[in-house]
């Protein structure tokens, strides 16, 4: 999983600094990555819901701040607490799909409040996972959700070999890779709890013909394999192995240059 969500991650950023570069940019951006997410609406979309609550946590954390000096004040008896770009994220975001956009549908996107039925059916799973787990097990449950690629900055541009590129990611911009490297690893589970439940179940007649990119095409949350029990016991290398080879054979050739379909694009 390492291995895939690494390879991922630094052929995206390998390919945003070629846009970078054409836009004339000195640093890679928020708008690079986008671009190269362009196809895909609905993990714009998520992705635009997650720009707008780290903008939301940067507000309230701001606001515990100024709450605490409330009482203290420059020279000029002016409060010592910033003020502004609170909803930097998502403005920024908004404004490049403004540009871009000719239809208007990758604008809409942040306004919409559709159901996710990946994220739902993410959700349900987990629920499902827990019920059984005793409070040792669930307390080494919610550690492991607490992980993130974004805690050590320093350490997580090491790992992107930021160092060996021309242009250099600002800060959004590894925000929003490290959001990618948490979705391509929750992709990668997706689509192998597929593969999985197809090669242990063979009581459904139709089951061979279950796609394993299928979950993220489905908009019926009514069909939507969140109401399928998976099979008990753990994802095995062999299972990720051939999601992966069906994911790149249904989209390599929209991404001839890599060689490899982007999870999260």
């Amino acid at each position: 999983v390492e291995d895939i969500v690494h390879t991922q991650l630094i052929t995206m950023l390998h390919q945003a600094c070629e846009g970078a570069a054409l836009r004339g940019s000195r640093v890679i951006s928020a708008e690079d990555i986008l671009f190269l997410m362009r196809r895909d609406k609905r993990k714009v979309a998520r992705l635009l819901k997650y720009l707008q609550f780290r903008d939301y946590k940067s507000k309230l954390l701001k606001s515990l701040e100024e709450e605490e000096i409330s009482q203290e004040t420059d020279r000029w008896g002016a409060p010592t607490g910033a003020t502004g770009g609170n909803q930097r994220r998502q403005r920024l975001a908004q404004d490049f799909l403004a540009w871009m956009d000719q239809t208007g549908e990758l604008l809409s996107l942040s306004d919409r409040q559709d159901v996710d039925p990946v994220k739902q059916e993410r959700m349900e799973r987990l629920e499902r996972q827990t019920r059984a787990m005793d409070q040792a097990q669930y307390s080494e449950f919610c550690e492991s959700r607490q992980l993130s690629f974004a805690k050590k900055a320093s350490k997580f541009r090491d790992w992107l070999d930021c160092s060996s590129l021309e242009l250099k990611p600002n800060s959004i911009a590894m925000e929003i890779l490290s959001y990618l490297a948490y979705e391509t690893v929750a992709q990668i589970v997706d689509l192998s709890l597929l593969v999985k439940q197809e090669m242990t179940a063979k009581t459904n007649p139709i089951s061979h013909v279950i796609s394993a990119s299928y979950i993220h095409y489905n908009t019926h949350t009514e069909s939507c394999p969140a109401t399928v029990e998976p099979p008990t016991g753990a994802i095995q290398p062999c299972h990720i192995r051939e999601a992966i080879r069906r994911y790149n054979y249904r989209h390599t050739s929209a991404y001839w240059k890599s060689g490899m379909a982007f999870l999260t694009c």
